[in-house]
């Protein structure tokens, strides 16, 4: 019976146990822990969200040749962001069909302030078929790619 009443009594002395001392360290890696969280979720709060082209629309309608491969008439393209405002600085290329600027080279332009690019005199080849389509190529830095609209050609 001496012995356990001993034992009890150098448990109560001891001052160097590490009992007391866990919760110290836990706490501490909690709070830690919770900081390091913290500050993560703050970063990423900061984060943009990614931005894109929103929309490409054809407003000018399609192209009509009379007879020959130029037409006199305008292709007008309207571009928007995600949020569908005007996205001035976007290249917009037109491909397909042998399209060319009156110069014999790639049709291309940039958008205006107010989201519009405006082609004039484009040469258009349509071989052996009666409906074409070319395509509207836009791109700008930042914000991606977008070829979902066409322009139809007819004969």
């Amino acid at each position: 019976m001496r012995k356990k009443t001993r034992l009890i009594k150098n448990l109560k002395n001891n001052k160097n146990g590490s009992i007391e001392g866990l919760p110290l360290q836990l706490m501490i890696m909690i709070v830690i822990a919770t900081m390091g969280t913290a500050i993560l979720i703050g970063w990423m709060g900061s984060i943009d969200s990614p931005k894109h082209i929103g929309s490409v629309e054809v407003t000018s309608g399609d192209i009509i040749l009379d007879g020959s491969s130029t037409t006199s008439g305008f292709v007008e393209i309207y571009v928007t962001d995600q949020d569908g405002n005007p996205l001035k600085g976007a290249t917009v290329v037109l491909s397909g069909l042998g399209v060319t600027d009156s110069n014999g080279k790639t049709a291309y332009c940039t958008t205006d302030s107010n989201g519009y690019a405006n082609f004039e005199d484009l040469r258009v080849s349509l071989r052996g078929s009666e409906i074409g389509f070319i395509t509207v190529n836009v791109s700008m830095s930042e914000y991606g790619e977008n070829n979902t609209a066409r322009v139809a050609v007819i004969a």
